[in-house]
């Protein structure tokens, strides 16, 4: 094996290897179909009168902030590789983003009881 190969991590033409790539990227392609869908869902609430009317205005807002974090959840976990990572690592994320998560959900639904 020359020191270009050895240097880029190639394992002589290893099937499994190859395999698990292949695969990787099916998996790549699903999530960004899934995420592509929760966005037209987030175009789709607002914009359908229909839907908008059955939600109420802080209904739309709610949906489309569980939306936006189930993606925002979704893009971290996978394409961050935390699935990957020690439990500890994924904790030590998702902890403060679901902090955040919370305070702008409860600062929407206090500004919406208030009138504001």
């Amino acid at each position: 094996m020359s020191d270009t190969h050895a240097a880029h991590g190639d394992h002589g033409g290893d099937m499994a290897h190859d395999a698990e790539h292949r695969h990787g990227y099916a998996k790549y392609l699903v999530v960004g179909v899934i995420l592509t869908v929760i966005t037209i869902v987030e175009i789709m609430i607002p914009s359908i009168p229909a839907v908008a009317e059955a939600f109420t205005r802080p209904g739309v807002v709610a949906s489309l902030l569980i939306l936006s974090f189930a993606k925002g959840a979704g893009v971290v976990a996978y394409y961050m590789h935390l699935r990957d990572d020690n439990r500890l690592f994924t904790a030590l994320f998702m902890f403060p983003f679901s902090i955040a998560s919370m305070i702008v959900l409860i600062l929407f639904l206090f500004f919406s009881l208030s009138g504001g």
